[in-house]
């Protein structure tokens, strides 16, 4: 046997070997366990070379260790590393790839095969998707086959592991699963549909759906509201409800509320527009047009919508960061602060907080109301806006998707192309850093005082100083959202 070829054993008689079995043992070993599992092993004389056991046997299938990885007499060890053929017969009714490399990767809880490495998959948190439309009675085919709802990414994601749901029913959530992650990009738009093929679901554009679901969205009434929600565990990362419906009309978001809060207000969506087949309106899978009578570049102010008010060059000043945390998650504890140095408010609505010299789209604030901020006031941007995953922040007023680097990183607020201020920071990684903000001197608020940290052992902070005092629950010191101290 090569390095790397395979070799397959059979109970045939060696004298007449199918084309896919390389060496027939005949009736010497008996029949293998169909239920209940059973166990393999080679051995040279009384030295074991390598066994495996298998379970969960079903007829006509071959178990295959995963194709996640090469073969590894450790790996297959485990039955979370076996999966059931299903895409290769290689006789009538059986599946398999006897002589040949395995075609499935297992479903592991938890993990995902990301190009042939298995990893973790990163599932959403409250603040990272949108529900922008859903078509609770559709026209052109049954709502068996035509019901859909879409999503909008703010961050990157994994779809795996990611519950559909209606908060109306007795049923558990529909949980997407698959070996491969499936991941989702900041700004993108997904579909979830009663059934995915293109054919039946009253043509929704190819590639868009990404997900099923088996529940009805019903039309919904004053006293019976419809409802749906996206959960990731026990949690609801975000969730809408309609009182009415037309049919072949999609409810979708005005994209100039797209938030995840104004989503909850019925008044925020409208009928669909543009039809995407002979008798539906919406937009499955890309951005809803205008809503009529909505005015882009407004905020809500208590019920009344004004402009978005634009700060000033100078008036915004990033003046506290946590770059090193105690825990650097997704759902972590990174934070930055800012603070309006000017003589009139401003509004955060459609600012960017962006890593400047990365491809990376910056995270845009998106928020149907008014995120003002007064003169000497301050205003938080974290990673989570979840008090049990951030350490307790004070009220995070936006957040941002990615992570900030330990050994050299920057990061900026942005109005489109135009940097309001930036903050750049060389190696932050030592203990020294480890659990305290890089807190700005309160004498030094402005933007050409907070340029550049350079970090080191021992720190070289320039005009800024480690933060002291806890806050929150005590796990990391600063000053978020308040006053800093004087640097010594």
């Amino acid at each position: 046997i090569a390095p790397g070829q395979f070799f397959t054993l059979g109970n045939s008689a060696s004298d007449l070997l199918p084309a896919y079995i390389d060496y027939g043992y005949s009736a010497d070993l008996g029949d293998f366990f169909n239920t209940d599992g059973g166990k393999l092993a080679l051995a040279c004389g009384s030295s074991e070379i390598d066994s495996a056991t298998y379970e969960a046997v079903k007829e006509g299938r071959s178990r295959q260790l995963t194709a996640a990885q090469p073969p590894d007499y450790t790996v297959n060890d485990d039955q979370l590393n076996w999966c059931e053929a299903s895409n290769s017969e290689f006789e009538a009714s059986n599946f398999g790839t006897p002589g040949a490399d395995n075609d499935c990767t297992p479903v592991v809880v938890g993990q995902c095969n990301d190009g042939g490495t298995m990893r973790d998959a990163v599932l959403p948190v409250e603040g990272d998707l949108i529900i922008t439309e859903v078509m609770p009675n559709p026209a052109a085919v049954s709502d068996t086959e035509g019901e859909w709802f879409e999503i909008k990414a703010i961050h990157a994601f994994d779809l795996n592991g990611v519950g559909l749901d209606r908060a109306g029913d007795t049923s558990n959530p529909t949980e997407i699963s698959s070996a491969d992650c499936i991941h989702v990009t900041a700004g993108s738009y997904v579909v979830f549909a009663q059934n995915a093929d293109i054919a039946m679901n009253g043509g929704l554009p190819a590639g868009s759906v990404l997900g099923t679901f088996s529940f009805a969205l019903v039309d919904g009434s004053g006293a019976a509201p419809g409802d749906v929600r996206v959960m990731a565990g026990a949690n609801v990362i975000d969730a809408i409800s309609w009182t009415s419906t037309r049919s072949g009309k999609s409810h979708a978001l005005d994209p100039d509320v797209a938030d995840p809060i104004a989503n909850d207000n019925e008044t925020n969506f409208c009928d669909g527009m543009a039809l995407y087949n002979a008798m539906d309106a919406g937009s499955p899978g890309v951005a809803n047009p205008q809503c009529a009578g909505t005015t882009a570049g407004m905020c809500d102010a208590g019920g009344t919508l004004r402009p978005i008010v634009k700060p000033t060059a100078g008036d915004l000043v990033i003046t506290e960061i946590m770059v090193n945390p105690k825990i650097e998650t997704p759902a972590g504890q990174e934070w930055l602060e800012i603070t309006n140095r000017g003589g009139a408010a401003f509004d955060l609505n459609g600012l960017g907080i962006d890593q400047i010299g990365t491809t990376r789209i910056p995270d845009v604030i998106i928020s149907a109301a008014c995120l003002s901020v007064a003169p000497n006031a301050f205003a938080l941007l974290a990673r989570s806006n979840n008090p049990l995953t951030n350490a307790m922040l004070p009220t995070v007023d936006a957040t941002f998707g990615f992570g900030m680097s330990n050994t050299s990183g920057d990061v900026a607020i942005v109005d489109g192309a135009t940097v309001l201020d930036q903050v750049t920071w060389g190696n932050v990684s030592t203990t020294a850093y480890d659990g305290r903000s890089l807190s700005l001197d309160p004498d030094q608020f402005m933007t050409t005082a907070n340029d550049m940290i350079t970090g080191g052992s021992p720190p070289v902070l320039g005009n800024f100083c480690l933060g002291t005092g806890g806050y929150g629950d005590m796990t990391n010191m600063g000053s978020p959202k308040a006053t800093n101290p004087q640097c010594p």
